[in-house]
């Protein structure tokens, strides 16, 4: 069992860029383009010694990694803040988080907020149409330019625990940086990792049984279990699958895949060019979903199951998405444009011990697809893929 009850949680404590908001794609698209400009290069270890500090901490350490020479953290602050402003706006909630945030807060659960932004960057990132109630529903929060030490140290947690009146021993927290990690288990925090980095060795070895620090590692904020820490559990599965609030729609052509789909498995899917997920997903973001798919310029849906990721049975280094569509097509449709609305989550990604277990394993995710999309609910999302563009 992942987690632990021996201390149920009274709060739970959000980090917001890479946790609950996918800032992080921005941040390193913007932090590429302005390194450029003074001939670095932005690398995995300059992005891990960055990710989770205040901006100007971040960029310092980028400086100090990359050894950005004639540069000064302020020089290259102001040059991507700007950049960054202008896309806050375009930012997504990742999967998850507002399912979650709803459930706690209907629960009665006290939720806050504990983030390296400051407090003028977070109103720009939260105040859209879409996101302005999330952040009516943190009972506390607390800025990077709110107290005297960013994260990695725990003045931020700890600001938090004081706030809400509680022991930080009693809070849960989430978050997706290592910094962030050893800033709440410095605070004296159980913690829950949803990495923003694919390398999961930048993170602790979880300890499910610890009093403070890394306690679960997840792929998703999909896969926590509140009761598994004495949280009011979920009640909203619909024939085991996870109703995505809101769904996805993902748009893009279909391409050749790695060609094993119908010869080695028998199952032919269908693959997306890459650049569709980019647009959408963090880059984080993996799993098996269901949904609905239209193709070319027929308005008509079809049921569909789809994995993201890297599939770690045939140890992809690319990340793909490939919906498998229920249904028998006379012919494949290289070429054409593909909509998928994805509005459930079934599990995360596995690895599996033969080639018969994989293919035993998507045959039951499409049967658990073609039962959980009778559901009114998850019915309602076809119409996400139905119009071309």
């Amino acid at each position: 069992m992942a987690g632990n009850c021996s201390r149920p949680v009274k709060a739970v404590i959000f980090d917001l860029d890479g946790t609950l908001l996918d800032t992080e794609s921005l941040v390193r698209s913007v932090s590429a383009t302005v390194l450029e400009r003074h001939g670095a290069k932005l690398t995995p270890d300059a992005e891990k010694a960055a990710l989770g500090r205040r901006p100007l901490e971040a960029w310092q350490a980028v400086i100090e990694v990359l050894d950005v020479k004639g540069s000064t953290a302020q020089q290259l602050f102001d040059e991507s803040e700007p950049l960054l402003q202008a896309r806050w706006p375009d930012a997504h909630l990742l999967p998850g988080a507002e399912r979650l945030l709803h459930h706690l807060h209907a629960k009665g659960v006290p939720v806050a907020l504990a983030t390296s932004s400051s407090r003028a960057s977070l109103q720009r990132k939260l105040f859209t149409e879409n996101k302005r109630h999330i952040l009516e529903q943190f009972q506390a929060v607390t800025c990077g330019d709110e107290v005297a030490e960013g994260k990695p140290a725990p003045d931020a947690f700890r600001n938090i625990a004081s706030q809400l009146q509680l022991d930080p021993a009693d809070c849960l927290a989430f978050e997706d940086a290592p910094s962030g990690v050893d800033s709440a288990t410095a605070a004296g925090m159980r913690v829950v990792v949803v990495p923003s980095l694919t390398n999961r060795l930048a993170y602790p070895k979880p300890e499910i049984d610890a009093k403070s620090g890394c306690c679960e590692v997840l792929s998703s904020l999909l896969d926590f279990q509140p009761s598994q820490y004495g949280l009011p559990g979920f009640e909203d599965l619909i024939c085991g699958v996870t109703p995505m609030h809101p769904p996805w729609r993902l748009v893009g052509t279909v391409v050749k895949g790695f060609g094993r789909g119908s010869k080695e498995l028998g199952i032919p899917t269908a693959n997306l060019d890459n650049s569709a997920l980019q647009a959408v997903l963090a880059e984080t973001v993996t799993g098996i979903y269901c949904g609905w798919a239209s193709i070319g310029s027929s308005s008509e849906t079809y049921k569909m199951v789809m994995s993201i990721g890297w599939n770690p049975f045939y140890k992809n280094t690319e990340k793909t998405a490939e919906p498998w569509l229920l249904h028998d097509f006379p012919e494949d449709f290289y070429g054409e444009q593909l909509r998928l609305a994805v509005c459930g989550y079934i599990r995360p990604e596995a690895n599996f011990t033969s080639l018969e277990a994989l293919i035993a394993r998507i045959h039951e995710d499409a049967r658990i697809s073609r039962s959980a999309l009778q559901d009114p609910l998850l019915v309602q999302a076809q119409r996400l893929c139905m119009t071309a563009g």
